[in-house]
């Protein structure tokens, strides 16, 4: 077979074997984080956060028509399995073209053992980036990532193309393919944007002699390029478009149509193709024409609403998050940033300590030295992968600047400039708010060309020493090289992140949206915290139709004035639009208020008398008399040298409170933060995923539990999809957000076992009715909790578990607590009684409670020498079991 049927094949091979690897381990819905956000835009033709995708949202939304899945979040999904799938398809082509230009010879003249290495090698480098950790990541969820990477992947291979055929007639069409490349990926992600510097050194090193002037000429040409583009394009025509509108945007680009016109008359090649290629980045940007058209028909996501020319400029410039300078490489010492002047003493220490080796090499060292595990904040661990990819690939930079030092220069380009440039120029502040490990995936890509690169020297470097033994040699030896390589790399890579990456049977995001929609009554209005209570409640709203009553509130967009204003003025469908006193005018300006806690006061007489209706229904009795009027102490969300101030989030709560309890519902997600309260924590009631606003003041915050309600909820409402499936891998976030069901299941039989003898109605989700006696339907609901959440899967903190045995015990079911008993014991033999006494003192009362009261006292007795409390021993005795 000839060279271009081999590679076109092997090329087409991965494509299928990729595709396949990424659809079946890929999300079956939407997944945490921005995914929801990007599906329910994309179906809807929406305006996600700043400064959008519009590139993607069209891509998304065609992929929405495609019924392949019956989950429109999977259609979404399969984006990124086919850009991922055709990003190692052409990492492949793009190792196979740098292994002919070093090789400096016709492949139609290589040996079966020259092409065995080199495409085995191709593959394998190929495989390597298939199978890494950040790029297995994006290929499975609607993210843009993936797409970013396709594009950054085809810019490289267009222009190497373009470097194998000039100085051929019509070569130039490669270079235009390149800037039209840059102006569509600019609608997926700015990341592709790095790619132009390898470009513009591939195109030098074509062109010009090397020497110091022409070099130097080089870095200030392809920073002006970058600039150009950066500056004058994605920042310039905004600008433009906000001055003059439509005239002065009409008449930029009738000045560039001329100015092509004019260059291609007079023949001027150069700048013939300089303005061709700038016309071209233009038209792939023009996809930005979707946000601001789509923002003037007021979709139901409409982040920052860029209607205006103004307001638009302002979204593509990402105002709302504000300007981080290059340097310093930190914040000033303000009070709430005092903790990086502890951490951190210089700003070279922070750069190094935190950002280059945190935020950069340490993701590095997960995709080719191995991860330590899958948890936030891990480490490399070197016994995962040996550190043979990274090995093989340091083998192959080192080589490739040996054997042809331009293209591993531009190579290298890439591999800083989407890496540790990247980190330099995004200078994130500790700490993120999740692992930033998908950014720096053009860094990956660019170290994965250098693996294919160092399997083929390997195999050169011993066939040198075994040149004269005979092609069969050469061959066996090429083909054991590659099969080595295969195993030890590519297979232990798939071995090591298989599990962790696979998605499928993963429901956790949209039953998480779902079951905190059903916590709430009709017409309500939940207020959220962020991205993962929010968005999974978008896609459930806009996507699914899905409890379209219920308006959502997320206190960080709360903040802005756009947001506020929607909520007043809008009405998505299904909604009621939320009642505000502020006006419009003020709500453009809100801003912080400086103010001291006062005694806030809201009638609450319809709620009052719902309430107790419903209770009476119900058969449950409330933790204290229903109040005509709540009264609480208004708390500053924000205390900054010494003066308290309300957030406009705060205001906003506070407003929406205000002027809708009496009509409507009012529920905090179970994951917003107290501080955010306002301090209205004692008049909560806990429904499940949200507290509801009751004019109930309990003892405690956020201690009243109607169990007839919650029990409802947690067994008769919630979904709760492979939970307890071992087969189904959860990541992290999934896994952290269930484990927030547990302890509603625990402090509903708590509820019930507080009067074990009495007697409690239930009503069933099919409508019947049942009356037990509230310990047995406390032991129930503690045995369902056992079953949907083993322990082996969602570990409990160790006072919870505690909780768990006391509760067993007290119901008369001590054998069920000796699985709790056991895991405790099994942390404590991890731990030590100098860095946690609070388990071993958690222990010692399971273990009273249990009976075994030699073992308990011993534990106390020495915990009492240990943390020297003589008293403890006598404390813990008569302390109520």
């Amino acid at each position: 077979m000839t060279h271009r049927t081999i590679n076109r094949t092997l090329a087409a091979v991965l494509f299928i074997a990729a595709e396949i690897l990424y659809l079946a381990t890929m999300a079956p819905t939407f997944s945490f984080w921005d995914c929801g956000e990007f599906i329910a835009t994309a179906y809807t033709l929406g305006i996600p956060h700043p400064p959008g995708s519009p590139l993607f949202l069209l891509l998304g939304r065609l992929f929405t028509m495609i019924p392949l899945f019956t989950d429109i979040g999977a259609r979404v999904n399969l984006i990124s399995t086919l850009a991922s799938a055709a990003s190692v398809s052409l990492t492949y082509l793009i190792i196979v073209r740098l292994i002919m230009l070093y090789r400096k010879s016709d492949p139609a003249g290589w040996s079966m053992a020259e092409k065995v290495s080199a495409y085995g090698s191709a593959v394998i480098g190929a495989l390597a980036l298939a199978f890494s950790d950040s790029f297995w990541f994006n290929a499975v969820e609607a993210e843009v990532y993936a797409a970013s990477s396709l594009f950054t992947a085809l810019i490289v291979w267009i222009i190497l193309r373009w470097y194998e055929e000039e100085p051929r007639p019509g070569n130039e069409r490669w270079l235009l393919l390149v800037m039209y490349m840059i102006g569509l990926s600019i609608g997926v992600h700015l990341l592709s944007l790095l790619a132009v510097f390898p470009v513009a050194l591939l195109y030098y090193f074509k062109k010009h002699k090397v020497t110091v002037k022409s070099f130097a000429l080089l870095c200030l040409a392809s920073s002006g390029l970058f600039f150009l583009i950066y500056i004058g394009i994605i920042k310039g025509l905004p600008i433009i478009f906000q001055l003059t509108s439509w005239p002065g945007f009409f008449l930029f680009l009738a000045l560039l149509i001329y100015g092509t016109w004019y260059s291609h008359k007079h023949r001027m090649p150069l700048l013939n193709t300089l303005l061709v290629s700038l016309f071209l980045i233009i038209i792939g940007y023009t996809s930005y024409a979707l946000i601001f058209v789509r923002a003037q028909a007021g979709p139901p996501i409409n982040e920052n609403n860029p209607s205006t020319p103004t307001v638009f400029f302002s979204y593509l410039n990402r105002d709302q998050y504000g300007d981080m300078p290059l340097w310093p490489r930190r914040w000033s010492p303000e009070p709430v940033h005092q903790y990086f002047y502890e951490q951190y003493s210089s700003d070279l220490d922070y750069f190094l300590t935190y950002q280059m080796q945190k935020m950069y090499f340490r993701y590095f060292g997960w995709q080719f030295i191995g991860r330590e595990h899958d948890m936030e904040g891990a480490g490399v661990d070197w016994s995962v992968l040996w550190g043979l990819p990274f090995l093989v690939g340091l083998v192959g930079a080192v080589t490739h600047f040996r054997r042809q030092w331009k293209m591993g220069l531009v190579v290298t380009a890439l591999f800083v400039l989407t890496g540790a440039a990247l980190v330099i120029y995004l200078n994130q502040t500790e700490p993120q708010p999740r692992e930033r490990d998908y950014s720096y995936v053009g860094s990956f890509f660019a170290f994965a060309l250098w693996i294919g690169i160092g399997v083929e020297s390997i195999w050169q470097m011993a066939s040198d020493r075994l040149k004269g033994k005979g092609r069969n040699t050469q061959l066996i030896l090429a083909s054991l090289t590659v099969a080595a390589a295969f195993l030890l790399i590519n297979g232990r890579m798939l071995q090591a992140n298989y599990r962790v990456h696979d998605r499928s049977g993963n429901y956790v995001p949209w039953d998480w949206a779902w079951n905190m929609l059903q916590s709430c009554e009709k017409d309500a209005i939940l207020f959220t915290n962020g991205d993962n209570d929010t968005f999974p409640l978008w896609y459930l709203q806009e996507v699914e139709g899905i409890r379209t009553d219920v308006r959502v509130v997320n206190l960080s967009l709360a903040n802005t004035g756009w947001y506020l204003d929607q909520l007043k003025n809008s009405r998505p469908r299904g909604a009621k639009p939320v009642a505000l006193s502020l006006s419009d005018g003020e709500i453009a300006d809100i801003t912080y208020v400086p103010i001291d806690s006062v005694d806030a006061v809201l009638p609450s007489f319809p709620a009052r008398q719902q309430l107790v209706r419903d209770a009476s229904q119900r058969g449950v009795s409330l933790p204290a008399e229903p109040q005509d009027t709540m009264t609480w102490l208004l708390k500053p969300g924000l205390t900054y040298d010494g003066q308290g101030y309300l957030r406009p989030q705060d205001i906003a709560v506070y407003e929406i409170l205000m002027n809708n309890f009496s009509t409507r519902p009012i529920y905090f997600a179970l994951t917003v933060d107290p501080e955010s309260m306002i301090g209205i924590e004692n008049y909560l009631r806990l429904d499940g995923l949200a507290y509801r606003v009751v004019p109930v003041k309990s003892a405690d915050p956020m201690s009243f539990v109607d169990p007839v309600l919650l029990y409802r909820n947690l067994v008769g409402v919630y979904r709760y999809r492979n939970l307890n499936n071992p087969k189904v891998f959860l990541e992290e976030t999934a896994r952290r957000l269930c484990g927030n069901y547990t302890p509603l299941f625990v402090r509903l039989a708590l509820e019930l076992a507080a009067d074990p003898a009495g007697e409690i109605t239930i009503h069933e989700a099919n409508g019947s009715m049942r009356t037990l006696r509230r310990g047995a339907l406390a032991l129930e609901v503690l045995d369902k909790s056992s079953q949907l959440l083993p322990l082996a899967q969602y570990p409990l903190n160790p006072e919870l578990a505690g909780s768990v045995i006391a509760l067993y015990v007290r119901l008369g079911e001590k054998q069920k607590a000796s699985s709790y008993i056991k895991y405790l014991e099994k942390l404590r033999s991890q731990s030590s009684l100098e860095s946690d006494p609070r388990l071993f003192y958690v222990l010692a009362r399971a273990y009273r409670d249990f009976g075994r009261e030699d073992e308990a006292n011993r534990i106390i007795a020495r915990l009492a020498t240990e943390l020297r409390q003589p008293g403890l021993m006598e404390k813990f005795k008569t302390m109520k079991q």
